[in-house]
């Protein structure tokens, strides 16, 4: 695994700012066990007394005995998010955070149908942090990160082995609502990568069969229709391929092809925040 030189982008830094900000004042006697009582996921409470902002408060909380818990969580936040949101844009990384954030304290909730678990709060960034992981070893399959900052591991071994240690102890009887909020950040990041081209080209496909019925102008028309079979024939071969093998995947050509696509329709491509194609070195 690699790390460029460029500035912290905006999200990740809000987001880090944010975490932090909260966990300093969870410290403060007078003010942390307002924030527990106000921000964390209580499933009985969530949904019995229709408290549904819970599901973006407790993202913010940590544990303020355990300060290692929320530095790994930004640390892994930074490692992992750099990237992506330099790929994504600001909106869509931010937008992918809070939903597998959101995504895993729904899987929390699934305690309401067990009373012994259905009082205990859940906090942390975790299961957001463990989607970004994911969505980082499905965009880039091939890098290796250090285990433990000392074995060098493929990072798909690591998200999988995340994945089953969430698994094992969903089905056991200790942590078992954290478990389950880690996994369901590992399965709400996989289904939104995999899902989110597809959606795309569904919504892409029907405003352009809207713009048929409203005729334009003759020339901006046939501009219109020679991008279009060039992002249909061309360009969305090579992001499926992007979907389904990662980043690293892509030949110099396709690189070069995105390049173009970039420099003929710029408009189109910030719009779906797939990837900025004028960024690869």
């Amino acid at each position: 695994m690699h790390f460029n030189s460029n500035p912290l982008p905006n999200a990740i830094k809000g987001i880090l700012i944010a975490t932090i900000g909260v966990y300093f004042l969870q410290i403060l006697p007078f003010t942390g066990q307002y924030l527990l009582e106000f921000g964390a996921l209580t499933p009985n409470r969530t949904f019995a007394h229709f408290e549904l902002w819970r599901l973006f408060t407790y993202i913010f909380l940590h544990d303020p005995s355990m300060p290692f818990h929320l530095l790994f969580n930004m640390l892994m936040l930074w490692m992992f998010g750099l990237e992506l949101e330099q790929l994504w844009g600001e909106k869509r990384f931010l937008t992918f955070y809070f939903i597998c954030g959101c995504g895993s304290g729904l899987f929390s909730l699934l305690h309401l149908f067990n009373p012994a678990f259905s009082t205990i709060p859940v906090i942390g960034a975790s299961g957001a942090v463990l989607g970004v992981m994911t969505a980082y070893s499905l965009y880039f399959p091939n890098r290796q990160v250090l285990l433990f900052f000392i074995l060098p591991v493929n990072i798909r071994v690591v998200v999988i082995g995340a994945a089953l240690i969430s698994l094992f102890g969903t089905l056991s009887s200790k942590g078992i609502i954290a478990h389950l909020t880690h996994l369901g950040g590992i399965l709400v990041a996989f289904f939104y990568i995999k899902l989110y081209p597809m959606i795309l080209r569904r919504y892409e496909s029907q405003v352009m069969e809207k713009g048929k019925k409203e005729p334009k102008k003759v020339k901006k028309a046939a501009v219109k229709d020679d991008d279009n079979d060039f992002f249909e024939t061309v360009i969305d071969p090579i992001l499926a391929k992007i979907s389904r093998e990662g980043m690293d995947s892509l030949t110099n050509k396709e690189k070069e092809l995105l390049r173009e696509a970039s420099k003929r329709n710029k408009n189109k491509l910030k719009s779906n925040k797939i990837i900025p194609f004028d960024s690869f070195r």
